[in-house]
């Protein structure tokens, strides 16, 4: 008899879709662009694209957020297995103990797939409580007050405020950056920069960047920096600031490493491909090329549905060009 029982408690157990598969399915979620930071709740997801597990249970909300962009809200979609609960039924043949599938996976969730895919279009926006860049038509970035998106309904700055505020940021800048303190300094210039755009500002968070071995970032301050239209009526400081950053960017150019990226078999054989470098997604349209990166370690993973994770690490030192290339096997 209580063989018997142990017997039909284990051919019960056998039918239960939370023993078998678990109470968690997998999802990689994307966006068009790449790049977006992925978030259930106050739980970070990481940056798309990305591979998670999901409760099957419940409703999974995520948010998707990306500079530039609006948020993007969502609900992962779960469809009910009914393969399965068809076999937990079949097996509930006695009360209790044949029926402890039906139990569990009724509590779980186990009966629910789980898409495989959360693909989300990013709409181009800016988020509530953000900076909005300022553009003339040609692209470049005029000198004057920056334009904000308030979050609230609280009235803005007055022009005479933001720009002491902005003086205010700088010259705590200044005092941090010539203590070499760039690392606490950079924040303030940007912030400088946000409220009040000047050449002078861009010159120093460049300065920064570079400090902080933020080669690639420092590169482009620097390109925006000489692409800011002066006239003659213009501050000499302004004329003096864009002319040290023209000699600045000649010099940060050659420092600038590349790093490319090579997958076998070619990515466009691939399906759910995700590349990850130090964790960040990069987007499959700049594999196989030189991508200009900043000196250090990177640790490089890759993963497509029916193959194996790969990984490298390779350390990439200032003016090198460094190439990997990553074999996925099923």
């Amino acid at each position: 008899m209580r063989h018997g029982a142990v017997i039909l408690l284990s051919l019960s157990l056998f039918g239960c879709a939370a023993a078998v598969r678990g109470t968690k399915g997998t999802v990689t979620i994307e966006s068009d662009p790449p790049g977006a930071e992925a978030t259930k709740g106050p739980r970070k997801l990481g940056v798309t694209p990305t591979r998670v597990d999901v409760e099957r249970s419940g409703i999974t909300q995520v948010t998707l957020s990306k500079s530039g962009y609006e948020d993007h809200h969502g609900t992962v979609k779960k469809r009910m297995n009914p393969a399965w609960l068809t076999l937990d039924i079949l097996t509930c043949v006695i009360p209790v103990a044949a029926c402890i599938p039906v139990i569990v996976d009724a509590i779980t969730g186990a009966w629910y797939d789980v898409d495989d895919k959360y693909i989300a279009a990013l709409k181009p926006g800016t988020p509530l409580g953000t900076v909005a860049a300022v553009t003339t038509p040609t692209g470049e970035i005029p000198i004057g007050p920056a334009t904000t998106t308030p979050a609230t309904s609280a009235p803005e700055m007055s022009e005479s405020e933001r720009k002491a505020a902005a003086r205010a940021a700088y010259l705590e800048g200044i005092k941090l950056q010539e203590a070499g303190n760039c690392a606490e300094a950079l924040p303030r210039l940007e912030a400088a920069q946000k409220l009040f755009s000047a050449p002078t500002h861009l010159l120093h968070i460049g300065q920064c960047q570079n400090a902080n071995g933020k080669l690639v970032e420092a590169a482009e301050t620097y390109e925006t920096l000489v692409r800011v239209p002066l006239t003659k009526d213009s501050p000499e400081v302004f004329h003096q600031s864009q002319d040290e950053g023209r000699k600045e960017l000649a010099r940060i150019k050659p420092r600038i490493p590349t790093l490319r990226v090579q997958i076998t078999p070619a990515p466009s054989s691939l399906s759910s491909l995700v590349v990850k470098l130090n964790g960040n997604a990069v987007p499959t349209a700049v594999l196989g090329i030189a991508r200009p990166v900043n000196p250090g370690k990177y640790k490089v993973t890759v993963w497509a549905a029916g193959y194996k994770e790969a990984v490298e690490t390779v350390d990439v030192g200032e003016g090198s060009s460094k190439a990997i290339e990553l074999k996925l096997s099923k």
